[in-house]
């Protein structure tokens, strides 16, 4: 599926949980790695939180995994929850751990070269790159409300990128499958 929005010129921002009852802590790399390796341009990860109210908090509540009412804490960043594959540290170091790896420099170029095209590459370059790294002076343009100014280069850099020609093959082209659209 990542393969054909790419195809199409599409991003991915993918979103990933961890801490379900079958993860245990090589989770955490084997995730990151496959979207590095599928060449997803931006992800979110998150700690599954059983919000009250919820059958999953009930079943956890009743079986005697919640760990506190700090309802503060339930973000989806901190773990509220006894997890079954390891410890609750491990849960919030491997989150954390997987954000910092998946937005490393090394794992962004990683990334970019999965795409056959230069634009592409560059594209995924500069989103990727922006969206964790420059993540300061976001924060800092939208507490200014500077964003409307920024606006015009945006749109210029995340639409010069990834467009598509009639003579463009897909990678489903490429690989022999010519029942496939060229875009």
């Amino acid at each position: 599926m990542v393969r054909r929005l790419h195809d199409q010129g599409v991003m991915v921002n993918a979103s990933f949980v961890f801490g379900m009852d079958g993860d245990g802590p090589d989770v955490f790399d084997r995730t990151v790695e496959w979207a590095v390796d599928q060449g997803i341009e931006t992800a979110t990860f998150h700690i599954m939180t059983p919000y009250p109210g919820t059958a999953l908090h009930q079943r956890m509540a009743a079986d005697g995994r919640m760990l506190h009412q700090n309802w503060d804490l339930y973000d989806t960043r901190h773990v509220v929850y006894q997890p079954v594959g390891m410890t609750p540290r491990q849960l919030e170091d491997g989150y954390w751990r997987a954000y910092r790896d998946f937005y490393r420099w090394s794992a962004i170029w990683r990334g970019a070269a999965t795409k056959p095209l230069l634009g592409d590459r560059l594209r995924h370059l500069t989103y990727s790159g922006g969206w964790k790294k420059f993540e300061p002076l976001w924060d800092l343009a939208i507490r200014a409300r500077q964003v409307t100014r920024a606006l015009p280069l945006l749109e210029t850099l995340l639409t010069s990128f990834g467009a598509r020609h009639p003579n463009q093959e897909t990678s489903r082209d490429r690989a022999g499958d010519r029942s496939a659209p060229v875009v």
